[in-house]
């Protein structure tokens, strides 16, 4: 039986447009699914099939024609009515393969928004990142000179290690100006008992030297008994004290000059041992 194509197309475009599911080789591919290549290829391999299919049927019933006459009439009049007769079968077919054509155009084009819109999130992501490492590198450079990034810890330990090695510099001073203060002290010592033998020299000398002027004095009141010989006695007295004079005048002119040089010396000494 022959039925008109575009009232046929539209009934069953309806219905399939209710529908949820479109069977490609008798397997139902949901509207939502996504569709692969081998699906691709399953359409147009269903759809070659159900062409073939048509030009089967038209040249069956082109066949079945030829052999009634009236039955020829009248499908020449209805072919004459109608622009293309199409059987149940065929038209079923030609459905499917359009709505798996429609199916493959709408995966494709949902896959070229999904891309671009894969596209423009992963360009806004790059682009947010960006802006927040150039943001990040901007308040790094101004921080740079903050006293929030210096490390307190490392900062007291380093104090606390500098104050350490300042006093223990400083004790190991002050026990160095204590041992030289003591040295000093010793010297100072030394000396003192050194110029008090040198004291006791100059005294005992000088003791021997007022003996030595009485023995001449009581030798001088013995000689003034002998008139003849009193003129010579006195010479020799004379010049035996004269003698002893310049004697005792040179030998303590000569220890004040060794006394002299040895202040001297210990002056300097301890006048460069305090400087130190």
């Amino acid at each position: 039986m022959n039925v008109d194509l575009g009232v046929c197309f539209v009934f069953f475009y309806g219905q399939s447009s209710n529908k949820s599911d479109v069977v490609i080789d008798n397997q139902p591919v949901g509207s939502g699914d996504h569709l692969t290549a081998n699906d691709g290829d399953k359409l147009d391999a269903s759809r070659g099939n159900a062409l073939n299919e048509d030009e089967d049927d038209a040249n069956e019933i082109d066949s079945e024609d030829e052999g009634d006459p009236d039955a020829l009439d009248l499908d020449d009049l209805e072919r004459s009515l109608t622009p293309l007769q199409v059987s149940d079968t065929s038209l079923q077919r030609m459905s499917r393969s359009e709505s798996a054509e429609i199916f493959s155009k709408k995966y494709v084009e949902r896959h070229q928004v999904k891309s671009d819109m894969l596209l423009d999130e992963k360009t806004k992501r790059l682009n947010k990142e960006r802006r927040r490492q150039l943001h990040i590198q901007k308040w790094q450079c101004k921080t740079t000179k903050s006293p929030f990034k210096v490390n307190l810890v490392a900062d007291n330990e380093r104090l606390d290690e500098e104050n350490r090695v300042r006093m223990l510099e400083q004790a190991r001073r002050v026990r160095e100006l204590e041992r030289k203060t003591k040295q000093v002290k010793n010297d100072i010592i030394l000396k003192a008992l050194q110029e008090t033998s040198d004291l006791d020299a100059l005294r005992r000398e000088k003791r021997v030297i007022i003996e030595e002027e009485k023995r001449l004095k009581a030798l001088l009141d013995l000689e003034k008994t002998n008139s003849h010989r009193k003129m010579d006695m006195l010479a020799a007295q004379n010049a035996e004290k004269r003698r002893k004079q310049e004697k005792i005048e040179y030998r303590m002119k000569q220890r004040k000059d060794q006394l002299h040089d040895r202040d001297e010396r210990y002056k300097d000494l301890l006048k460069s041992k305090l400087a130190l």
